[in-house]
């Protein structure tokens, strides 16, 4: 179906009866493997992020207010009540910059789709084929909302922030799948997640990573799952918040919506294949460089004490989301950059190391790199690096299909290996071999329960 408006039902009923259908529906088999790889790569990001900061502020959070510890909290041994859990797994989620994102919409679906699949799933002993439906789902539900609201959700145009607003709607439709609801529940929930709608971009003003994982990944995970609670409790709610006859959910977030991108194509395209997984665990404006670096270092085996000088030319907007001035290390290209040369290549660990970031050796090879505008004929996702050392200067251009984006994309190989080593940070080596193996034909797991059970410790 083209458009599901086109049997005469509204937006909001056209959605809730494809997401009723979604449980039963047989995915493509690309759509099945893609989703296999943004399952295995964001409850990667979740386990690596339980012990950095911001997972651990949600995991305190989640144990501050007590109650029956119901839901799992991967790579702890804690365990919480249900909408607690999704908070603390969202936050876990972001809080590494390794988790994936979609770039026209300008989300990260992973961080708020999968934390509440997850725990709701455990809950409820779902299988692993109704963990993969409901986040194939909430991917669908995440960049399909954030195009709604439409061009005018921009850094450049808005102070809302489209990657709050996106994945409230993927994790509130991937809950109320694992929660079977029909698609009158899923007309209510509509309503719920309307009133839950929310997100600013003064998350760019964070300094430690902890709000920002909140926008991203914990508030969208804990109120996604919550007004699906709500709704399975029994509340009720009448009506379409996408198309009152006045007005509606869209009018009244953004002056330019695009309700069309909500139907168009629905049940044919789907989002998540549209979705990248990274390659770095930094925030992705910092991939280009790098991988212009770690080219320059591979074909040219320069050492770290013959540079004299790092030149990067690059859209100059990106400094602004990436710039040197961020006591965050992996969203800080002018350390990347540094611990880069110095290591030879960008380490996770690396790029989560806060205390290096002072260290002699990183600020000396800091000074040396220069921020520059594009250079003539790049295009703004390029990124051109230039290394001088021993009296030559080394010239590497990446264009803006990094590896990782959908145009030039990581192999399966290649992601369970960046998984291995976000678990092997926290769990251990047997645990991390198991889940990847689990994780190849998930759909064929009867309980996710055997599979959370290898994520925490």
């Amino acid at each position: 179906m083209s458009d599901p408006r086109s049997e005469g039902r509204g937006y909001g009923p056209a959605i809730a009866h494809h997401a009723a259908a979604a449980r039963a529906v047989a995915l493509p088999a690309e759509v099945l493997e893609k989703a296999r790889l943004h399952l295995l790569d964001t409850l990667a990001a979740i386990v690596s992020g339980a012990v950095l900061e911001a997972g651990i502020a949600g995991q305190r959070y989640a144990a501050s207010l007590g109650g029956p510890g119901v839901a799992p909290v991967l790579g702890t041994r804690m365990r919480a009540p249900l909408v607690e859990a999704a908070l603390a797994n969202g936050m876990a989620a972001h809080a590494d910059e390794s988790d994936d994102s979609q770039e026209d919409s300008q989300t990260h679906p992973g961080c708020g789709v999968v934390p509440a699949a997850i725990v709701v799933g455990a809950t409820l002993g779902c299988s692993g084929d109704a963990i993969l439906r409901a986040a194939v789902l909430g991917y669908e539900m995440t960049v399909r909302f954030a195009r709604a609201l439409g061009g005018a959700m921009t850094f450049r145009s808005s102070s809302l922030s489209s990657h709050a607003y996106g994945p409230l709607f993927g994790a509130g439709y991937a809950a109320g799948a694992l929660m079977g609801f029909d698609a009158d529940a899923f007309m209510v929930l509509l309503n719920y997640l309307a009133q839950e709608a929310s997100g600013l971009t003064t998350w760019r003003l964070d300094q430690r990573h902890t709000l920002k994982s909140y926008v991203f990944g914990g508030m969208p995970a804990m109120n996604g799952v919550k007004a699906a609670t709500l709704v399975r409790a029994g509340f009720t709610g009448g009506g379409d918040a996408l198309e009152m006859s006045e007005r509606n959910m869209l009018d009244a977030i953004s002056p330019q919506p695009r309700p069309d991108a909500l139907t168009q194509n629905l049940g044919e395209r789907f989002a998540i294949m549209q979705t990248d997984i990274k390659r770095y665990p930094v925030g992705y404006p910092i991939a280009a460089p790098v991988a212009a670096l770690e080219a320059i270092i591979a074909e040219h085996r320069i050492a770290a004490a013959e540079v004299t000088a790092i030149r990067i030319h690059y859209d100059e907007d990106w400094y602004k989301v990436v710039g040197d001035k961020s006591r965050m290390p992996d969203v800080n290209l002018r350390y990347c950059m540094a611990v880069t040369m110095l290591d030879r290549r960008l380490t996770f660990d690396a790029a989560h190391d806060a205390a290096r970031m002072r260290s002699p050796d990183v600020v000396r090879m800091g000074e040396r790199i220069a921020m520059l505008g594009p250079a003539p004929g790049l295009e703004r996702f390029a990124a051109a690096v230039e290394v001088e050392a021993g009296g030559r200067i080394f010239r590497h251009e990446q264009g803006r299909n990094v590896r990782g984006r959908i145009e030039n994309p990581m192999a399966r190989d290649e992601v369970e290996a960046k998984a291995a080593e976000l678990m092997g940070t926290v769990l251990p080596a047997a645990k991390v071999r198991a889940a990847i193996a689990m994780l190849r034909h998930v759909e064929k797991v009867t309980d996710c329960r055997e599979l959370v059970a290898l994520l925490t410790i």
